[in-house]
């Protein structure tokens, strides 16, 4: 081919056809020309097709980390409540609004030295961020929402209280208060019994309970904790939902 356009500009100028060779020319530029375009525009068609795939299939990854997330936060939302409910039981107790014998009520309070908290699944999200994949990304106002649910604070905040009061407030406490029993350690461990009546330090009674300030105070910090807590995990709770339809969005288009 390229021989064929040769022979011609050849003749042309043997035979002194001057203007129909510079007219020639100018064609055979424009023709390379549109031959390149074409060839752009196939590659960068083939180009935004692979990204648009590759946008999908990070995509499809956020969507199940959003999932998983969706899961574990309705769990930790339920213990909230659940631990709520029962330290909530213990306060009605001591204040004698409800009758209840010691041991449920042992049962109920040992729940104040429980922990709950959320760790997003944080793999495609931080992935995207590293590799600079997160540009796939076009919809603009779906990477806000991201970006704030991935680097949110409020509910660390709760978390963090609620381990720092937990673990340097209460649990050395009730360790110097009363006899804690194995099975207000963790549920399904076989631990070793022991009789606490051998010891020499008396178990307390729920009158000691009633009578303790620093318990009284305690619950009710406590119960304030979960309930921020509780709140924070049900605002998140939203924007979860709100990236998983906004994602479902996208991969239609």
């Amino acid at each position: 081919m390229i021989k064929f356009f040769r022979r011609i500009r050849q003749n042309m100028i043997k035979e002194n056809k001057v203007s129909k060779y510079f007219l020639y020319a100018i064609g055979e530029i424009i023709l390379v020309v549109i031959g390149i375009l074409i060839a752009l525009s196939i590659n960068t068609s083939n180009e935004n097709n692979k990204n648009k795939r590759e946008a999908s299939f990070q995509l499809s990854k956020l969507r199940g980390n959003l999932n998983s997330d969706k899961t574990q936060l309705i769990a930790e939302i339920s213990s909230d409540s659940l631990f709520i409910d029962n330290l909530i039981f213990c306060v009605k107790v001591l204040s004698d609004e409800i009758d209840a014998p010691l041991d449920e009520f042992l049962d109920n309070f040992y729940y104040l030295s429980e922990l709950v908290d959320f760790n997003p699944t944080r793999g495609t999200f931080d992935g995207l961020i590293s590799s600079g994949k997160i540009e796939l990304i076009n919809n603009h106002n779906l990477l806000d929402t991201l970006f704030s649910y991935y680097n949110a604070n409020e509910y660390k905040g709760w978390d963090s209280s609620l381990e720092d009061y937990s673990r340097n407030v209460i649990i050395p406490y009730l360790l110097g208060f009363d006899h804690i029993s194995n099975g207000s350690l963790n549920e399904g461990i076989d631990y070793m019994q022991f009789d606490i009546s051998k010891f020499n330090v008396p178990s307390k009674s729920l009158d000691d309970y009633k009578n303790d300030l620093f318990l009284l105070n305690g619950l009710r910090f406590k119960i304030q904790i979960f309930e921020g807590q509780k709140a924070a995990y049900t605002e998140l709770l939203k924007v979860i939902e709100s990236l998983i339809i906004s994602i479902d969005i996208e991969l239609k288009k």
